[in-house]
């Protein structure tokens, strides 16, 4: 185990470390916002006003088949403060999204990030290109998108988002050097009527190697 993940525009949360902590060396962790980063560091922190994302461990554990006691959520979430060992902030407008650094992932989580920071398709596309050049050649892309979205709300703010379909982020994950034959796309509806988008999109796919 000696790969190093990259969550790029986590916003406020860790759900998407809970698996990937047991699977990866290190995990870097990133948002554009910075009260979304200071919510991350109070809960590595243990701060007491943390969100306790216990139920979330818990569910991911039962679905992994592992232990799923108090105990054992204790133990993931230890590994999870353990392996991610850096916090910081990212732009997806930015060719260079963490700055001037030259690392690059074996592993890149990305959810609902850049089509729910933009209405227009060539700015989501850009956005794309942007994140993904995070990743090194031969590394795994693992994201979640809204599917067919016209706008998303966060309690009563609503904020909006580009429609996209499966040949939508199929067709940017190739053009921007990701193995065809690689890119998996799942697609799940929308938990009720009234959401402004048609579902979620999850998607895995393998950078090319000659990148």
């Amino acid at each position: 185990m000696s790969s190093i993940a990259l969550d790029f525009g986590g916003g406020p949360t860790i759900y998407s470390l809970i698996t990937a902590s047991a699977r990866v060396k290190e995990i870097h962790f990133s948002d554009y916002l910075e009260p979304n980063l200071q919510e991350v560091q109070k809960w590595l922190d243990c701060a007491p006003d943390a969100f306790d994302w216990s139920a979330f461990t818990r569910a991911a554990l039962v679905l992994e088949d592992q232990d799923y006691s108090q105990n054992g959520i204790l133990l993931r979430e230890e590994e999870i403060r353990r392996r991610l060992t850096r916090v910081m902030k990212c732009d997806a407008n930015n060719p260079l999204p963490l700055g001037k650094t030259d690392i690059q992932y074996d592993v890149l989580i990305t959810n609902f990030c850049a089509e729910s920071s933009t209405e227009d398709r060539s700015q989501w596309r850009l956005f794309i290109e942007n994140i993904t050049s995070l990743l090194k050649p031969g590394g795994k892309l693992i994201l979640c998108a809204l599917k067919g979205a016209v706008s998303y709300s966060v309690g009563k703010e609503v904020f909006p988002a580009v429609y996209i379909l499966e040949n939508d982020l199929r067709q940017a994950l190739f053009e921007v050097g990701f193995l065809k034959d690689s890119i998996q796309i799942e697609s799940v509806p929308a938990d009720r009527p009234s959401r402004h988008y048609q579902g979620l999109m999850l998607a895995m796919a393998m950078k090319s190697a000659s990148i």
